[in-house]
């Protein structure tokens, strides 16, 4: 008895994994191609941070979403069919793999029909809880940047689709009411000839004197599963982050790593098929039960189904395993494609500090020119008005630390300065509009405003000079005040390609202006990912200062920030090519070790 039951479970077991394993190389390759068509649709051709929930949260995602339910439901009844019939192939002495296969694609139809019918069921509940959910949602965070996307980029079409699920909402209490009573159709249909109607109606008697019981007991898994799942999730969680440190720091991580995803993986299909046989037992056995009791169907007819063709199985076989040698072969090259949809390495631009970092003394204009000359986009710069109305780029209030003057900036005319280097023959600082005049057609310029006074001048007189140039510009400052200024001075004549950024060096709360300019220019001893996430979601932009190492480069290019502003401009191009010369594996992983750090 041991024997045959460890021989029938072994078995079962083989034959689900060659379901699932079926499923996943048919499917997979028709998830990945509807996945990119519907980014495509939507306008992303890479989701990450932002462009994931905007994604996820638009009517698009849900359809994504709604496939990948009904998907889920239609996997989750057909491999505990395979495990239905070979509970019926035990009761009969008959233990053949090949004969649930073809008894599954012989039944394929039948079985589709139920197996659809209750998957729509449940992907329309889905689609109502979503709907009022995303509506809830919106009424408590209601202040929260997500609103965005809520809100803003596709209300006209979320009404559609608010409209569309409560016109389903009657069809959808029409199959959950009925679905108890169907529920034993989908044994039944692998075992009678007989048409749907016919067999729905078996079904229902079947199911009516244990209707009640149906509903509990599945209320009964369903909370199971779920607290079964919360426990797993946690302690994987909790495993997962130092496993990430080890399987990031090792070089000889390959062996270790592979041989914990087959483990992993091994666990995940055992667990699996436990689920899918305590669910297909009870479903066969209640059948076999009712049967039996209310003699509505008797033992030769029951098993009627299981009798196969036998001159089909060679046929039915070679069809079977060539429709997954093709499936496989078409999923591992849409696999291939499909990776580079999946931003683990960023774009993040690189942006030189103060003209072009360490190199060249600061805020000089061969500094600008070796900016240039690396490729890269965009430089930073300091400005401050001088007592003539001049715009200087000079970082500090006096010329103490360049040259050992103590002349003030903002009290001295531009020619005091020009003097003060002369006399030590050195280059003076530069003025922004010849540096504009020579160099803006070439590198973006971030222009950082300073003042060491109340004065709003350098506002005034900037939103005099930007008006007069058409390249991609970037105004940014500390100083509140004086970047509101400049705003509200350029609010009817402001450059198509003009942004604003506000600096944050230190932040407790939030400044009403960090909604309203484009960009926000934070600190990385401030800045986590959420924080990252925060930002985008508004659809700003997130530079990072002043990273000088290639740690915290990869890092934050890694989490997805749109640009660094660094002393060492070279390192971070160096860095960007590491990143982009890493295994999509290795990014992965070094992505998901950042994210979970933070």
């Amino acid at each position: 008895m041991w024997h045959r039951l460890k021989a029938s479970g072994l078995q079962m077991l083989a034959s689900f994994v060659l379901v699932r394993s079926a499923l996943l190389t048919l499917f997979v390759p028709f998830d990945l191609w509807i996945t990119s068509k519907l980014m495509s649709f939507y306008g992303v051709s890479a989701i990450a941070n932002q462009e994931l929930l905007s994604f996820l949260l638009s009517p698009v995602g849900l359809l994504l979403s709604l496939w990948f339910v009904t998907q889920l439901s239609f996997a989750f009844f057909v491999e505990h069919s395979a495990i239905s019939i070979l509970l019926a192939q035990h009761d009969l002495g008959k233990r053949s793999i090949l004969d649930t296969f073809g008894l599954i694609l012989q039944r394929s139809w039948r079985v589709a029909k139920v197996v659809i019918t209750q998957s729509i069921g449940i992907s329309l509940l889905f689609a109502s809880l979503v709907w009022c959910g995303r509506w809830i949602f919106g009424l408590m965070l209601n202040d929260w940047d997500i609103n965005y996307y809520l809100s803003n980029q596709v209300s006209t079409l979320w009404i559609a689709v608010g409209l569309l699920v409560l016109i389903t909402l009657p069809t959808v209490l029409l199959v959950l009411r009925y679905w108890a009573s169907w529920w034993l159709a989908l044994p039944l249909s692998l075992f009678q000839n007989c048409s749907q109607w016919e067999l729905f109606k078996q079904a229902r008697r079947l199911s009516s004197a244990i209707y009640p019981h149906i509903v509990l007991g599945h209320i009964a898994w369903v909370f199971g599963r779920v607290l079964f799942a919360a426990v797993l999730a946690s302690t994987m969680l909790f495993a997962l982050e130092p496993i990430l440190h080890w399987a990031t720091s090792d070089p000889e991580r390959y062996p270790w790593l592979m041989a914990a995803s087959l483990l992993l993986l091994g666990l995940a299909m055992l667990l699996s098929f436990v689920d899918r046989f305590v669910y297909a037992s009870c479903q066969y056995y209640v059948l076999r039960l009712q049967t039996k009791r209310l003699k509505l169907v008797s033992e030769q007819a029951r098993f009627v189904g299981l009798k196969q063709n036998t001159q089909r199985r060679v046929l039915l076989s070679t069809v079977m395993f060539a429709l997954i040698g093709i499936a496989a072969f078409n999923g591992y090259a849409d696999v291939r494609n499909f990776v580079h949809h999946l931003q683990t390495d960023s774009s993040g631009s690189v942006t030189a500090h103060r003209a072009g970092g360490f190199k060249y003394s600061e805020n000089s204009e061969q500094g600008i020119q070796y900016a240039i000359e690396l490729g890269i986009k965009s430089t930073e710069i300091d400005v401050q008005i001088t007592n003539d109305g001049q715009i200087v780029v000079f970082h500090d209030r006096d010329l103490g630390r360049m040259i050992g003057n103590s002349l003030i900036v903002e009290n001295a005319d531009y020619a005091d300065i020009v003097n003060a280097y002369a006399e030590h023959d050195l280059t003076p600082p530069p003025l922004l509009a010849d540096l504009l005049d020579q160099y803006a057609p070439s590198i973006e310029f971030n222009i950082e405003m300073k003042r060491y006074n109340q004065s709003t001048a350098l506002a005034i007189a900037l939103a005099e000079l930007l008006p007069n140039y058409t390249e991609a510009m970037i105004v940014s400052s500390l100083d509140v005040e004086l970047l509101s200024s400049i705003m509200s001075k350029l609010e009817s004549n402001r450059p198509t390609n003009l942004r604003f950024a506000l600096i944050y060096a230190a932040s407790v709360g939030e400044v009403e202006l960090e909604r309203d300019v484009d960009i926000l220019m934070v600190s990385d001893q401030w800045l986590n990912a959420w924080r990252i996430l925060e930002i985008q979601q508004r659809d700003q932009e997130v530079l990072v200062w002043t990273i000088n190492n290639a740690a915290g480069m990869q890092r934050l290019f890694l989490l997805g920030v749109d640009g660094i502003i660094t002393d060492e401009p070279q390192l971070a191009l160096e860095t960007k090519a590491r990143i982009k010369e890493m295994d999509f594996s290795d990014r992965a992983l070094l992505t998901l070790r950042y994210w979970m750090s933070l």
